[in-house]
């Protein structure tokens, strides 16, 4: 047993075997227990009708075995058990008759006064009863919360009809956090009422009713007891430590002891002995828990029983008042009176060490493989105990409420500054989250401006929706210079007699066909076989309804599908053929060429291919993706062996299932998984593609070609990061100077690639990552930059008057504008701006959108796209489809936009974006 002060010492051997009868012992209440035992006393464990059988094993492990002299079941009345307990005894004389837990309270209360030892008795009958404390103190004249119970919900309607929202629901009778429940509506109020009511509590039995309360606002304290013939003492005062986190607004990051000295711990200690007196409470332990509101302060409820948590804290309590603690307290209570008149009125102050409790905080979330972190806070100076820690195979979640924290550590030292540091290296640890390592995931390895999935998938999923394409956009109305005039351009003898086709034009293709159009020329729409619906109604905001002269489903073959195309175009002549969108390249090359137009040609089969690509430019002498595609794993083995990990293995037709493997074993894993769903699909030609996993910045070099004449239109990098867990979270998308050291690297290697590929015409969007080794190419878009050509206005501005979009018009069909435009955009830019994608660190039901509002009315703001609307669903975002949305930037003053974009960062940190509707909040 921890020794006492040397004025506190108890009495050896008090009980002379006499029997410590102590009903439901679990969690501290086993402690209290095996305190007495240690001074003397037998044990006899009675459990009370309805004690659930996994409770019975809830025995802290600093207790060990409990070793009960005997255990008995409550009988159907106190004779009865009575009787069976002095056949139990075998003689020896009963000394105290306890709770050990929360479900034995009033049995202990009944039973104690039944037998004729010390006890708080039955005059008030059943006081745990949270109502029935809120009453009595209300009656007594204390500060009591408004509330209304019962066992129908007829008995609560009317107070549930009148009182404020949020409202708090809970059992009658319940320990912890047992279904309480923070209820933001009166139909959850109603569903959680009838839950409860049907519910079985984790203490055992059903509800016996329900309570609902206000709820309160303010610091929540916790005040721990111990009593005697009505003498209170108080052995500590506790302050939870909430905050907002993951956009939970009561997340719990500890509990701290409180100064006994101060006047709000001396109103605390007053009010809560005030409470004890009113509830009848006289001997033994208690657990006050007490909002301090900003009108003084109100019980929130009492425990009849001793600070549970499994008496965790009792090291840090003996070490804080310097020998005792509550375990001590209460054994002394119940056997040792001449010790509990030695306990001081309340703690000692100063603290004679520093320390608190510690809640672990995850900011992220996925299947645990292993917990490094926890072996690294148990080398920590101040680490006393951990408990409620996640296991390997478990999964995590972000912590917003006590049931997602991550476990809890006390932490203890006598030097004040240990623990703050230790505290401070927790905190740290959470936020780069160090505590564990998670198996990895399939992820869906897709950039800022692939909106359709390519090779004919019917999923068309769009970056940024919640329900597929139906997205918010909203393009700034108030901004002079992004709506310049209509300028028709005349670029043959009569434009009006001629047409132009685009295939599958949906996206920035769209917006290049709308150009067509304003330059007076008429568009055939040609739709590859397969793309669906959705995509062909994909058109930017900027475009306004399509006047097409004809849209057209490719045929079966060339010929008939050539055939169809002239008879669309009538008596007009077709001038060019080209692809507006990644679908549309294949058959774009095969029509152009049979049509004899401008044309990249067939000379390089299905060069859009990304294997193919690679296998090109490395016969080229280019830097290439080492790669290796095979539709067995022995076709793959030999280059997984020899590469360094992490590869990334993905259908050699797609991105949808990419992911990134960090071992033989996950890969061979993940391998045969995504051969067994291709096969399964049907797929025609099935095969994995492994490939190397490419480190540095990403970036994106678009240009326009005529004639085998390359011009660079921009060059964008990615704004990449760790958020919410996850590796590589898009931030935005910046311009790079075209003079910066970078640009010159990346424009020639780009060029190369173009000519390796041989595409000698038209609109190219490269995806290319600078390694430590140089540039490397990830894929080659056979098409204009994606991404509904938001950065258009923004493009313009940089430049000076053109873009990607009007320069693949003149390409194709203006050759004197084309031959004025520079082969490498200005430098320096005649504006400043970017694409800033919208980042959630909260989820929830979107109640409404303020945040967007502020956006809109930012100085640089010129164009906003999300899929984020009430009622839809948003959460953490850790990847493209998890953002909230993207927003384009723009000003002549690279201030104005810092500034804008900044604004935008801290409405994201404090989740003032988007407003939830009230999520599900159990409460301690």
């Amino acid at each position: 047993m921890t020794p006492l002060p040397n004025d506190i010492q108890e009495s050896p051997y008090l009980g002379q075997k006499k029997i410590a009868v102590v009903i439901t012992p679990y969690s501290t209440g086993c402690m209290v227990a095996q305190e007495i035992q240690k001074r003397g006393y037998l044990l006899i464990a009675v459990w009370t009708i309805g004690f659930a059988e996994v409770m019975k094993t809830h025995v802290p492990k600093a207790c060990g075995r409990m070793d009960y002299f005997a255990e008995i079941d409550q009988a159907e009345s106190l004779e009865e058990t009575k009787k069976r307990l002095l056949e139990a005894a075998k003689g020896h004389e009963i000394a105290c008759c306890f709770a050990g837990g929360e479900a034995g309270v009033d049995f202990a209360d009944a039973f104690s006064e039944y037998l004729g030892v010390l006890s708080n008795g039955t005059e008030i009958p059943n006081r745990r009863d949270k109502y029935v404390q809120q009453e009595l103190i209300r009656q007594a004249g204390l500060r009591a919360v408004r509330q209304a119970g019962g066992t129908e919900f007829k008995e609560v309607e009317s107070f549930l009809m009148t009182e404020s929202y949020p409202v708090v629901l809970k059992p009658t009778e319940s320990a912890g956090s047992d279904g309480v429940k923070l209820c933001h509506t009166f139909e959850d109020a109603k569903q959680h009422f009838e839950k409860l009511m049907k519910s079985q509590l984790v203490n055992g039995g059903e509800c016996p009713s329900v309570l609902c309360q206000e709820f309160l606002k303010g610091d929540e304290y916790v005040i721990d007891h111990v009593s005697r013939d009505g003498v209170h003492k108080t052995v500590m005062l506790w302050v939870y430590d909430k905050r907002k986190a993951n956009g939970g607004d009561f997340v719990y990051f500890g509990m701290k002891p409180v100064d006994p000295t101060t006047e709000e711990a001396r109103i605390l200690i007053n009010y809560v002995r005030r409470t004890l007196d009113i509830l009848g409470i006289k001997h033994g332990p208690s657990h006050g828990e007490v909002m301090m509101t900003s009108e003084g302060p109100c019980l929130v409820e009492m425990n009849c029983r001793a600070h549970g948590g499994d008496g965790c804290w009792r090291p840090l309590a003996l070490a804080l008042t310097g020998g005792y603690s509550q375990v001590e307290g209460a054994a002394a209570s119940f056997v040792d009176p001449k010790s509990f008149k030695k306990i001081p009125d309340r703690p000692p102050y100063p603290f004679k060490a520093a320390g608190q409790n510690v809640m672990l905080v995850s900011y992220s979330k996925g299947k645990v493989k292993s917990t490094p972190g926890y072996e690294v806070l148990r080398m920590l100076p101040s680490c006393v105990h951990m408990d409620g820690l996640v296991s390997p195979g478990a999964e995590v979640d972000y912590t917003q409420d006590l049931i997602t924290c991550i476990g809890q550590m006390i932490v203890m030292h006598p030097d004040h500054e240990i623990v703050k540091r230790d505290i401070e290296f927790i905190r740290l640890m959470e936020q780069i989250n160090g505590f564990f390592v998670y198996e990895s995931q399939a992820a869906d390895l897709v950039k800022p401006d692939d909106f359709v999935r390519r090779h004919g998938t019917k999923n068309h999923k769009r970056v940024f929706s919640s329900d597929g394409p139906h997205l918010i956009r909203i393009m700034s109305n108030d901004r002079p210079e992004l709506r310049g005039p209509l300028v028709k351009r005349m670029t043959t003898m009569d434009s009006s007699k001629e047409a132009v086709v685009i295939v599958d034009p949906y996206s920035t293709g769209a917006l290049i066909a709308d150009e067509v159009m304003k330059r007076g020329f008429s568009v055939i729409a040609l739709w590859t076989q397969g793309i669906p619906p959705e995509v062909k109604q994909h058109t930017p905001v900027s475009c306004g309804k399509m006047d097409y002269l004809a849209q057209v489903d490719a045929k079966d073959d060339l010929m008939a599908t050539s055939e169809a195309v002239y008879k669309a175009a009538g008596m007009k002549k077709i001038v060019a053929c080209f692809a507006g969108g990644d679908t549309g390249v294949i058959l774009s090359d095969k029509l152009s060429e049979k049509i004899k137009v401008r044309t990249n040609g067939t000379k390089v089969v299905n060069r859009s291919d990304k294997v193919v690509q690679q296998d090109i430019i490395r016969k080229h002498g280019l830097r290439s993706l080492r790669q290796v595609r095979g539709e067995k794993f022995s076709d793959v083995e030999e280059f997984l062996t020899t590469e360094p990990f992490p590869v990334v293995l993905k259908p050699s037709d797609g991105a949808i299932g990419a992911k990134l493997c960090h071992s033989m074993d996950e890969a061979k894993e993940h391998f045969e998984l995504l051969m067994k769903s291709q096969e399964q699909a049907g797929v025609a030609t099935p095969g994995i593609l492994c490939q190397e996993f490419l480190n540095g910045s990403e970036y994106v070099v678009d240009h326009v070609s005529r004639d085998g004449e390359h011009k660079t239109t921009m060059v964008w990098v990615y704004d990449k990061g760790t958020c919410n867990g996850a590796p590589f979270v898009y931030f935005g998308t910046k311009p790079l100077d075209s003079e910066s050291p970078e640009a010159k690297i990346l424009i020639p290697y780009i060029r190369g690639v173009l000519d390796a590929l041989e595409i000698a015409n038209g609109a190219t969007s490269a995806e290319v990552m600078m390694t430590p080794n140089g540039p490397c190419l990830i894929a080659m878009n056979i098409r204009a930059h994606g991404d509904d050509g938001n950065w258009r206005p923004l493009a313009v501005a940089l430049t000076g008057g053109y873009s990607q979009v009007d320069l693949t018009v003149d390409s194709y069909l203006d050759k004197q504008k084309f031959s004025t435009i520079p082969s490498v955009y200005p430098s320096p830019f005649k504006a400043a701006g970017q694409e800033v994608y919208l980042v959630s660190k909260g989820r929830g039901t979107v109640r409404s959108t303020p945040g967007f509002e502020v956006i809109k009315e930012l100085q640089s703001f010129v164009y906003l796209e999300t899929g984020v609307h009430p009622g839809s669903s948003v959460d953490f975002t850790v990847d493209l489809f998890s953002a909230l949305g993207c927003v384009v930037l723009m000003h002549p003053d690279p201030k104005v936009v810092n500034s804008d974009i900044k604004k935008i960062r801290e409405m994201e940190n404090k989740n003032e974006i988007i407003e939830y509707e009230a999520q599900v909040t159990y409460l301690k």
